[in-house]
Parts: C-alpha cells; structure tokens; sequence
C-alpha cells in the first residue's frame, strides 16, 4: 500500500494496480478565504497525471468537492464514488461537471470495487465532535474505509466527519468486523477546521488557540487509542487564509508535526511525516516514509495571497440598502418557519454588523474608519422561553454588505455553511460556548 497526502483531505492511496484518490482540492476554495497549503496550484494537472481508477468525493464543501480540480480531470469515465444522499445535490453537480460514471454507496457496506480494492462509506453521525447536544442536524460529511484486497491492509481517512468517541468505537468495531482488525494507517482532523478562535474578537485568541491545540490533540490521542492503527498522518495546515484576513493566519490552532509526536510518544501508533506531499510505503510490515521537500515558506505563500480579492467583492459597493433591507425581511420569515419545526432547546440572538468593506487594523480587529459600517440587522429565537434562557447565546456577526446581499439572497451561489466557517464573517459571542442550533440555523436565512 502506498499513500501520498496532498493538501487537506486530498489523499491518493495506490494498491496493486489501481489508485484511488480522496477530495481532490488545489487552488483556491470557492466562497471561502482559503488557499490549499502546501500544494496550492495546478491542481488539474496533478490530477490527470495520477490518472486514478477511482475518485471519492466525501461531502459537498468546496475545500473538499473542487470544481475547477475535477473540470480539468481529462478522464470522465473515471468511477466517482460517493454516499448515497437523501437529498442528491452532491451527484448532480458531479454530473454538472461531466463525469459519467457515478457509484452512489449506501452506509456502512462494503463494496469490492476491483481485485485491488474494497471500501466502504462511513456517514456523518453526530453534529460535533464534542458530543453537544442538537436538534438541527443535517445529511452531510463522510468518511471512508480503504482496503487493499491483496494485502488486506486498511486505511481510515477521518475527512471532517464530526464523529464523537463513542462514534469512533462504532466505527472501530465495523472496521474489525468488515475488513480487518487491525488499521494500517489512518489520517484525523487534528485542529482548528473552521472559524474558532482566529476569527473571535471578544476572547484572547492566543490563549483560546493554545486551548483548542491542547483539547484536539488529548481528542486525537483518544481516537488513536480506540482505532488503534499502525501509523497516522496529519492533514495539517492544509489551507491557509488569502486576502484581506490573511494576517489572522497565525491565529489558526493548527498542531506542528512536533505537537503530534508529543501527544502520541507512548502510543504503538507510528507518526508518519508526509503532510502536504510527502509519500508513506508500506511493503512486509514495514513503513517507508519520502518526506515532503518545498522550497518555500507558509509566510511566503501567505504573502502571495494577502492581496487576494473574495468571491463577492466585484460589486462590493453596488448593494442598494432598500433591497438588502426587502432581502433580509423575506429571508427572516423563511428562518422563522423553517427553524420552528425543530424542537430546539437553546435561545439565542443574532446581530448582523453590515460594513461597506471590513477591514483589520494592526491588533486584528476590526479597523472601524475604514471599514465604514452601514447597518445592524437583528434576529432572535426562543428568548421567550424560561427553559431556554440558561442556553442562551448572543452572536455577532460582522461581515460586508456585498457578502451578506449574496447569502440572503443565494447569488453566486452563496451559501451560509461555507461563509461561516470559510473564514469571511469576524464574530463576537456572549458566552463563548458554542451552540450547533444556532450555526445550522443559520443556513436556513436566505429569500
């Protein structure tokens, strides 16, 4: 078996004659601030000259479902394979793209895909990883189980599926059970994937990213003991922030190579160091490592990219605020109506901070004078209720008015789940404590 990591998720994992590639992603993510770190360009081309047997695409995000990566994939025949969804947005943008020869799985079978290869697919089981408890929960994130049939070795690829620990003992067990008892190697989300804390104004950034270090790495550790693997690998950093929020990079709680040994020395689990390009050989129980080699720098790159426009700000400047206001009103009576088929136990309150162009002065906050904020819109659920009001939340969002019309109203196919946790909206939240309700409701604002 060899691995080879990429950037992020985008994993390739060859056995016997055959290859299959995980969430091929270079580039720029759409409607998010990120670029994939290390590997950040020609992400066709990588593509087409591993030319896979197979492409597993795990879930709908952009950082993960790369539609300028998979346009330039020349094989269209190629097996795409995915989770069968209830809602098939995933497939049919997949063919959007041209690709004709989609494998839709159902959870937790496993399929032969040849005499090289057997997967199966694991479905999103929980909303976090830390177990919060939720009533909005949606059909989204996968992991994978890959085994090579000639050696039986298997590979976990974790992806961002939220999956608790007792998820993980599931998991454990159906690996044990299906393909093998025991997990050559596996890769884990190992820090920060979304907006916390870089993104938080109101708290000590410094000291929450060291918190949120220290807490994925115990988790990490814990996951490890119970899937019990020969070797892992980090996926970390994975992506870096462009343009204007660029200097927030150094805020993002994303664990070194050396923290992960650390965390894992006592562990039988061997660390293997091939994050952003490096190779990993398994060959007669024995692990072989070609180590990534770049002749550049992450602040180099970040450099690079710091100029870097976003998706909305070509007509930054062109929102009429009558529009956006008629806009916000429908989108708050659709909000109202959705969310109030769940039986949500939580509370919370929601400014909207509109800005002409939000900007960062040199503390990293929010630069107010050349910012040139517009307007507050407001919203609230549940406040009324005496249960909900020890659970209640207060958000702010500050975000820019082009980037809010495009969420309200869908355009440029815009979405809430990739602006909340794609690094474009700054935030400040009265307790710290995050609630799962309040962020999936959220995609539920739009006209």
């Amino acid at each position: 078996m060899i691995v080879k990591h990429f950037c992020n998720s985008f994993n390739l994992i060859k056995t016997g004659k055959s290859t299959i590639v995980c969430d091929p992603w270079v580039g720029e993510a759409a409607q998010t601030s990120w670029i994939s770190y290390p590997v950040h360009k020609e992400g066709g081309k990588i593509l087409n000259e591993i030319n896979p047997n197979f492409i597993y695409i795990s879930h709908l995000h952009c950082d993960h479902f790369d539609r300028i990566t998979l346009s330039q994939c020349k094989n269209k025949n190629v097996k795409i394979i995915i989770k069968q969804f209830k809602i098939p947005i995933l497939k049919k943008r997949i063919i959007d793209l041209g690709f004709k020869n989609i494998m839709e799985c159902q959870p937790w079978k496993k399929y032969r895909l040849n005499d090289d290869i057997s997967i199966s697919i694991i479905p999103q089981m929980s909303s976090n990883n830390s177990g919060l408890e939720e009533q909005i929960n949606y059909d989204l994130d996968t992991s994978i189980v890959i085994q090579s049939n000639k050696t039986k070795d298997v590979f976990y690829n974790g992806v961002d599926n939220p999956l608790t620990s007792k998820d993980y003992k599931f998991v454990k067990k159906f690996i044990s059970k299906n393909f093998n008892k025991k997990i050559a190697v596996t890769v884990l989300q190992d820090g920060a994937a979304g907006e916390y804390p870089h993104y938080f104004l109101n708290i000590d950034r410094k000291k929450a990213k060291n918190k949120v270090i220290k807490a994925s790495l115990v988790s990490l550790r814990e996951k490890i003991k119970i899937l019990k693997p020969e070797a892992y690998f980090s996926p970390a950093p994975g992506a870096i922030i462009s343009g204007k929020f660029s200097q927030l990079n150094d805020l993002v709680a994303k664990p070194s190579l050396k923290n992960v040994k650390k965390i894992l020395k006592n562990e039988p689990t061997i660390p293997l160091n091939i994050s952003g390009g490096g190779i990993a050989t398994k060959n007669k129980e024995k692990w072989t490592v070609k180590e990534p080699n770049y002749n550049f720098t992450q602040k180099e790159i970040i450099k690079k990219f710091s100029k870097k426009k976003y998706f909305y700000a070509e007509k930054a400047n062109n929102v009429n605020i009558k529009i956006l206001n008629e806009v916000f009103l429908k989108a708050l009576n659709n909000y109202y109506e959705r969310v109030a088929k769940y039986p949500i136990k939580t509370s919370w309150k929601v400014e909207f901070s509109i800005y002409k162009n939000l900007s960062l002065n040199t503390s990293k906050k929010i630069d107010f004078k050349n910012s040139k904020f517009v307007k507050d819109y407001y919203m609230k659920f549940n406040t009324s209720k005496k249960k909900s009001k020890k659970n209640f939340t207060l958000l702010r969002c500050h975000l820019d008015q082009s980037l809010f019309y495009a969420l309200l109203a869908k355009k440029k196919e815009a979405n809430w789940n990739h602006a909340l946790s794609g690094t474009l909206i700054l935030y400040d939240r009265i307790p710290d404590r995050f609630d799962p309700n309040l962020l999936f409701s959220l995609n539920f604002l739009t006209i």
